[in-house]
């Protein structure tokens, strides 16, 4: 025997584009943060740089905390694309195609050579994942505790009504 369900009144609708926002507003901060603490997105501390690459930092005067941020270029770069479906609103996080100035250590100091980087995604592709002769350095993405806090402020937001 078949069971009806009838409902009255107004079902709560979703504000996507207010969680969208959120969303775009949190996440890039998380990541900035964090990875100035040279943490990564699974909690752990980065890799170090290499011995020769330390030695080469401390021969130019610079520090040896492994900085994704040498010009700021790429971590300024994250930004978040909104996509809406009728089912679904997904936020996806990457660096933009866009260029730094490219760094050298030469001469024992960090400076400007007058060329451009490759483009942030590329670049953060390397970072993230490693290229063989440097250990991935994972950053995009939340850590358990920036996905909670996130949780947290989607809940307070009052994304139903």
């Amino acid at each position: 025997m078949p069971i009806e369900v009838k409902r009255t009144g107004t079902v709560p609708r979703f504000n996507a584009d207010k969680a969208a926002k959120i969303i775009r507003a949190y996440v890039p901060g998380a990541i900035l943060r964090r990875t100035d603490r040279g943490i990564s997105s699974t909690g752990a501390p980065f890799a170090p740089y290499s011995k020769s690459y330390r030695e080469k930092l401390i021969a130019g005067s610079e520090d040896t905390k492994v900085d994704l941020r040498l010009t700021g270029g790429l971590m300024n770069s994250i930004k978040g694309v909104v996509t809406t479906t009728a089912m679904q609103v997904a936020v996806t996080f990457a660096p933009d195609t866009g260029t730094s100035p490219q760094v050298s250590l030469g001469n024992g100091r960090a400076k400007r050579t007058g060329r451009r980087s490759p483009p942030h995604n590329v670049l953060g592709w390397y970072l993230h994942h490693g290229n063989g002769k440097m250990p991935p350095r994972p950053f995009m993405g939340l850590t358990t505790a920036e996905e909670t806090s996130l949780a947290k402020l989607l809940r307070s937001a009052n994304l139903w009504g």
